[in-house]
């Protein structure tokens, strides 16, 4: 996905928004649980690890946690994404 986003801009938080609501809670979860596989594990930071169970516990309780951990947890699902991709090749 890789955008930026203003987050100044009203329009860009909605796109925001939308973006974090295309995965749910379980694909967070699938996310969280591809990153602690045994050749996964340095992949991804303890923090952005965190930023991943924050985005999982928001979509089971249908809210959004702010912009700027909104922002973090998609570069972090676009960066283990990537590394799916790169894995299967």
């Amino acid at each position: 996905m890789s955008r930026n986003y203003d987050l100044s801009d009203p329009t860009d938080l909605d796109v925001l928004k939308s973006d974090f609501e295309m995965y749910n809670a379980d694909e967070w979860q699938k996310m969280i649980d591809y990153t602690l596989q045994d050749g996964n594990k340095g992949l991804l930071t303890y923090d952005e690890r965190g930023v991943l169970m924050q985005a999982r516990k928001k979509a089971l309780y249908n809210s959004h946690p702010s912009s700027k951990q909104m922002v973090w947890a998609l570069k972090v699902a676009d960066k283990i994404e990537e590394h799916q991709k790169e894995a299967k090749l």
